[in-house]
């Protein structure tokens, strides 16, 4: 599946999900938008398992009801400082909802918790990336090889489905991995 460009998603006082391409007008969210739809569940699915699952088992398997509540319930604010999804990364924002803190499917579909499976010496790399250190830094600190570093730093953004270094912190500050 292709990977969508940039969309910026939000819920209007009525209830309903909206999304918004550059340069284009703002488009309500319905069943026919599969693109969008297939892309949100696959992604659900694959970084977000017990979150799709939960969906699942709440609305049926309905495709287009798991991805609209979990748009709302991570992407629901209508906001300027970056898109909900950019280049195939998703950018994850603090919904207000009247149910925070007393949600029993906070942590699962609302701020999902994740499962990225990274060996120990990637969690370590990524921990200290995620710091802010460079991966020259990193190698210093570990006493390894900068280039051992960097390979490493490859997988850990092939594993989390990025394609720029930068973006694994975007990708794993909601993760547990």
């Amino acid at each position: 599946m292709e990977k969508l460009k940039t969309l910026e998603f939000y819920v209007t006082p009525d209830g309903s999900v909206y999304y918004k391409e550059p340069g284009k007008e703002s488009r309500r969210l319905t069943k026919f938008n599969t693109d969008i739809i297939d892309f949100v569940n696959n992604r659900v699915k694959k970084y977000w398992p017990e979150c799709y699952s939960t969906l699942s088992l709440l609305y049926k398997r309905d495709a287009f009801r798991i991805a609209d509540r979990f748009i709302r319930c991570n992407f629901g604010e209508h906001d300027y400082l970056s898109q909900d999804l950019d280049n195939g990364v998703m950018h994850f924002e603090e919904v207000r909802c009247p149910l925070r803190g007393i949600c029993e499917h906070e942590g699962v579909i609302c701020k999902p918790k994740s499962m990225i499976k990274l060996s120990k010496c990637e969690r370590e790399i990524a921990d200290l990336y995620l710091e802010g250190l460079t991966f020259t830094n990193i190698a210093e600190r570990l006493g390894k090889n900068a280039q051992t570093v960097k390979v490493q730093l490859r997988r850990i953004k092939e594993k989390c489905g990025v394609k720029h270094c930068r973006d694994i912190i975007r990708v794993l500050r909601l993760k547990t991995y």
